[in-house]
This record gives C-alpha cells, structure tokens and sequence, in this order.
C-alpha cells in the first residue's frame, strides 16, 4: 500500500481515500449484476490519441458479441474523450466512465477496475480474428441523416464513390498539451521526423480524381491547407468542414482509406473498409494494421545507414521493432527514415484500388516475396500469413534485395 502512496500528490492520496467506500458499493453492484449477466471492465489508458480509444473499445465489444448473451460492458478512462461524438455512439452499448462523471466516480472505478482485472477484464482473442467479425456498432437514423447532408455539403453526389486521406500531421501534436485534458504532452512529437507531407499524397490524390472519385482530405488538426491548384474532387474536409461526427461516418463509408501513420485508419476499420498504409514507420508484430480482417495494403519508411548509405535489411527494422518508431534511437544507431515517394504512394493505391474493383493481379514473384516478408520476423514473433494484409506488391519488388 505505501508503494502506491509513494511520489502521489497529497490530492491523489486524498481522493484515493474518500473513493474506497464508494469502491467497495461499485464492486458489490458488479458482483451482484454480474450473477445475472456478465459484466466486463476494461480500463483504458490511451495517451489522448483516438486509436488507442476506439481500437480497444471496438474490438471487447465484438469479442463480447460472441458469447450470444446480454453482458454489461464497462469502459474506464482515466481523462478527457478524444471524439464525444465516438463517446455519443459507443455509450449505447456499454458504460464508459470518463471525464463526463466526476472524479471520485472516476477514481472509484479506476480501484475497481484495477482490482477486479482478472477476474473481469477478458484477454482479447489475436485481433485479426477481431477485426474480421461484424461491427459492433451501427449509426442511428439521425446519424445515417448527419451523412448525407455532409456528402451534400462536401459536393459529393449521391451513390458516387470517395476515398479518404489522412496524414501524420505536426499540427495535431502541437495540440495535445496538459491543458488538453488527455493527461499527455505530445507536443514534442511536432518535431518528430515521422511527420507527414501531404503534397507527397498529391499525385495519388489526383489519380483517383481522374477516375472520377473523390478524395476527402481527413484529421482531426491539420497545419498547412491543400494546394488551391488541386482537383476539385480533392476536398479540404479537414480544414473546411470537420467535426467529430463527420470523422466517424466519413470513415464508416468511404470505399478505403489512404492512411500515413496516423490514428484516422481506425474510424474505417471500425466499419471493415480497407486501408492503405503509407509511410509507416516500425514493423512491431502486434502492430493493429498488420491484424486487420479486411483488405489492408502496406508501404515502409526504410531506413538509411547514414554510415554505409546502404539500406537496412526488414528482418533488422523488425527486430528493432517499435523501439524503433522513436528519433532519439534511430539517431543512436545512425539510421534515417526514408518517406515514402509520390510514386510508391501512388502504386500503392492503384493496386488497392484494383484489389477492391477484382482487377489486382499477383505473379508467383509477388506471394514469393510476401511470405519473405513475413519470415523477416523472429520465429517468436512470426504472424501467419494473412491473405487480406499485404506488403504492396510494388513495393516489395522494388525492395526485395532488403528482404
């Protein structure tokens, strides 16, 4: 006990001490609920950022679906939702405890859910299995009308097919501070090398345009606007029509989404759309995007030896793993990120483009070099290979002397 005193605040100690009896009343109402229904508590602790929100909610929920029985599922989040309108949604099933209640209430769960984590907190099945399973959420009739008037405002017309785009953005780092009410300061990571151009998604952006589908540009804080030059089936959503609710149904029906290392991929995988994933920076094997249970194609930052000029081989970034997702290391060992170019981000589309259309088509050359991806993990990390989660198969040719 005086271990989790130790380096608290007189005001945490405080609170902990007046939540404890409303703790034990919490702990006796789930253990008499749960007599008659099962009850899951999940805590979650999620840095502000909206993957580390939904994901996990998402993905109890349609594990919990499974067992066919009515439940009660609770959420426990210790500071302010990234996405109210996310919250509005995902309390219609299940109670989350956050910043909505107060603190005492917050601090009473956070006890319970501390406590009772083995016996009411289920291990999640491996995500890909997850990911495949149905939604388990649906958007009510005034949703479903919140949409349309968007696609309306957006000019893009009835039945006509739209892509997202969302990009890895200094801006909305720079915007997650203390008094953000998320418990986190990320502002340094404006700095970070892992930040994102988006004109490099330009040429990929205007060959969808000529194919008469739209681009919606997505995030929820962007910096720079898009080129004026652009297509006019390019939209600007993010700098002239966002809200949190657009977010959600935007990713809920696109035909994929273009992600580059940011969060947004989570509000299409919520619905099972496909996504692209540019520019990602780190290949940890419990990596989400690499679990997905729809089409889910993938491009790398490699990276440079600033020694050599070589190219690290993947079954090196692999190991080095998320700890290698950080400047301060790569710097350590001499390495540089590489952004993806315009035309690997553009080839990548293409073929996921033709991948949904049934027109992608793979040589022996492409699934050999699939599975050397895949082996480029430890035996003890190794994923099986998934059919629906792809390495771009251009990609991958033109990198194969790293495999």
């Amino acid at each position: 006990m005086l271990k989790y005193f130790r380096g608290r605040s007189f005001g945490n100690i405080f609170r902990f001490v007046l939540a404890t009896p409303l703790a034990l009343v919490f702990w006796l109402c789930i253990e008499v609920t749960n007599i008659f229904r099962p009850v899951y508590i999940v805590g979650l602790s999620y840095k502000g950022r909206i993957t580390q929100y939904l994901a996990p909610m998402e993905l109890h929920l349609r594990q919990a679906n499974q067992t066919k029985k009515r439940y009660q599922m609770i959420f426990v989040v210790p500071v302010a939702t990234p996405n109210e309108a996310v919250r509005t949604i995902y309390s219609r099933y299940a109670l989350i405890i956050d910043s909505h209640f107060p603190k005492l209430i917050r601090s009473a769960f956070g006890i319970v859910a501390e406590k009772l984590k083995s016996r009411f907190t289920p291990e999640l099945l491996e995500h890909h299995l997850l990911w495949s399973l149905e939604p388990a959420t649906t958007l009510d009739e005034l949703e479903i009308e919140f949409g349309k008037n968007l696609m309306k405002e957006l000019g893009v017309p009835d039945g006509k097919q739209y892509v997202c785009l969302g990009v890895k953005d200094a801006a909305y780092y720079a915007s997650i501070t203390p008094e953000s009410g998320y418990g986190q300061d990320l502002s340094h990571q404006a700095k970070d090398s892992r930040n994102i151009e988006v004109t490099n998604y330009m040429l990929a952006a205007s060959y969808l345009a000529n194919l008469g589908i739209y681009v919606v540009r997505v995030g929820a804080v962007v910096g720079s606007a898009l080129p004026r030059d652009r297509d006019p089936l390019i939209i600007d959503y993010a700098n002239e029509a966002r809200s949190e609710l657009g977010d959600i149904v935007l990713g809920a029906n696109c035909k994929f989404s273009i992600n580059a290392a940011t969060g947004v991929w989570v509000f299409s995988a919520t619905k099972n759309r496909p996504i692209v994933n540019c520019d990602q920076y780190e290949l940890g094997y419990k990596h989400d995007m690499l679990r997905q249970g729809t089409p889910s194609l993938w491009t790398l930052r490699v990276l440079k030896n600033q020694q050599t000029l070589g190219l690290t081989m993947f079954s090196e970034m692999a190991v080095g793993g998320q700890k290698w997702a950080d400047d301060k290391v790569l710097a350590s060992l001499g390495l540089e990120p590489i952004p993806n170019t315009p035309e690997e981000i553009l080839d990548a589309v293409i073929e996921m483009n033709d991948w949904i259309d049934g027109k992608l088509e793979l040589s022996d050359l492409d699934e050999e070099l699939q599975t050397k991806f895949y082996n480029c993990y430890p035996p003890e990390t190794r994923l099986e290979k998934n059919p629906l989660v792809r390495i771009s198969p251009s990609f991958l040719r033109k990198y194969q002397d790293l495999l």
